[in-house]
């Protein structure tokens, strides 16, 4: 078969994109409030990520993340709602950038403003893609040039 073959139709990914602009992120006071186990932590970022990335988080990137120190280690091994949104993030933006570049993306406290601000953003851009805007921050930025690479990989 060709590679056209593959392809998805004009229609095909129409459908795609308006059920793909209706996904969202949660804000931070959706987790859970309580503590986490690794494959907790997994599952319920999952949840989000992979409807929106077609990509799941394991314990090997975790594990990486935090080695690299992009995630605070866990406390007897459990993890906050702190861990789960940058977890988050970090997936999120390694999907078009190095790590080392979100490393110098990250913030270092007040993740709970950060991740809001960020969910916050990252879902008017996803819900109003393609629409113009007339000037931009370096997290809009961010958050489109991720999307972009998203929706291009799609129609590929």
């Amino acid at each position: 078969m060709l590679m056209e073959d593959y392809a998805m139709t004009e229609k095909e990914y129409d459908n795609w994109l308006s059920d793909f602009k209706k996904l969202s992120l949660p804000t931070f006071e959706q987790f859970p409030d309580l503590e986490l186990y690794m494959d907790q932590v997994i599952q319920e970022t999952n949840k989000y990520l992979t409807p929106i990335f077609d990509t799941k988080v394991t314990k090997t990137m975790i594990n990486s993340y935090v080695k690299m120190e992009l995630v605070q280690r866990p406390i007897k091994k459990k993890y906050t709602a702190e861990h789960v949104a940058t977890i988050m993030i970090v997936s999120i933006l390694k999907t078009t950038f190095t790590l080392d570049s979100v490393k110098k993306m990250m913030v270092n406290d007040g993740i709970q403003d950060y991740f809001n601000r960020f969910v916050l953003k990252f879902n008017h851009e996803l819900h109003n893609f393609g629409k113009p805007v007339d000037s931009f921050s370096q997290l809009e930025i961010t958050i489109r040039t991720v999307l972009y690479k998203v929706i291009l990989e799609k129609n590929i």
